[in-house]
């Protein structure tokens, strides 16, 4: 039986006397797109902020490649393959499109200190930082001012800059969220691009249309916990997610 990349184990998370995340489990496979779904608040952020290292878990495991990695720095979890984005994007904007990409890449730095002052446009890494651009469809404005771009071209920005670091997962944090119709369906078809690359994908996405339509499997959150997980299918035609989430609004419209 295959091993799954990402194993949640009994995750939980409290701030005080809140209980934003409690005892949450699931998987995420090699190559897989897994949704991370629920209502605003349901502890989703959360839950990506335990996995990439910005929080520390009250109690619970996080195993990557079968190794623990909850209780890591972002960067030590960022060095094992983990890329992510943010809900707000925020990029260097007085920095370009490709110099934005390469700074991503000073995870390889930060653990040794003679190499956080070594040069950082090196040719071998603008090479590696051209080509992310290139798959993400930015490659011909690699020069330009990120503060310059468009949101549609910021969220490619965002991707391309989890994936100089993601080579194994990608965790993706409202990426379509104020796109134009025509916006998300070329990032969608990105999405699946990486996957068939062998990447995996977490996402949170409140666009339910989409989140439907790019997930092979979806767990979902409410109150910070966990009330399901399946197929697309089963998750539209389970009771406890449309009386937390779904039933809310149509399926299409959710936010």
């Amino acid at each position: 039986m295959e091993q799954p990349l990402l194993e949640v184990q009994e995750l939980s998370k409290h701030f005080g006397g809140l209980v934003a995340l409690d005892h949450v489990n699931f998987d995420v496979m090699s190559g897989e797109i897994l949704g991370l779904i629920g209502p605003n608040g349901a502890g989703k952020t959360v839950c990506f902020n335990l996995i990439s290292g910005v929080y520390k878990p009250t109690s619970g495991k996080i195993l990557f490649n079968g190794q623990r990695t909850d209780g890591a720095a972002p960067h030590q979890i960022a060095k094992e393959g983990i890329g992510r984005t943010f809900q707000i994007v925020k990029p260097f904007a007085s920095l370009s499109v490709l110099e934005n990409v390469l700074v991503a890449q000073g995870i390889s730095r930060y653990d040794s200190f003679p190499r956080m002052w070594s040069a950082w446009k090196s040719k071998s890494e603008t090479t590696e930082g051209l080509r992310i651009l290139e798959r993400v469809g930015l490659a011909d404005i690699a020069d330009r001012k990120a503060g310059l771009l468009p949101l549609g071209n910021l969220r490619r920005l965002e991707i391309a800059r989890a994936l100089i670091i993601g080579s194994k997962l990608l965790l993706l944090d409202e990426s379509f969220s104020g796109l134009r119709h025509e916006e998300v369906t070329r990032l969608e078809d990105l999405i699946r691009s990486i996957r068939k690359d062998g990447i995996a994908v977490l996402l949170i996405e409140h666009n339910m249309r989409v989140a439907m339509g790019l997930s092979e499997r979806l767990v979902v959150l409410d109150h910070g916990g966990k009330i399901a997980e399946g197929s697309p299918d089963e998750i539209q035609q389970n009771e406890k997610v449309i009386e937390a989430y779904l039933g809310r609004k149509e399926t299409e419209d959710a936010a």
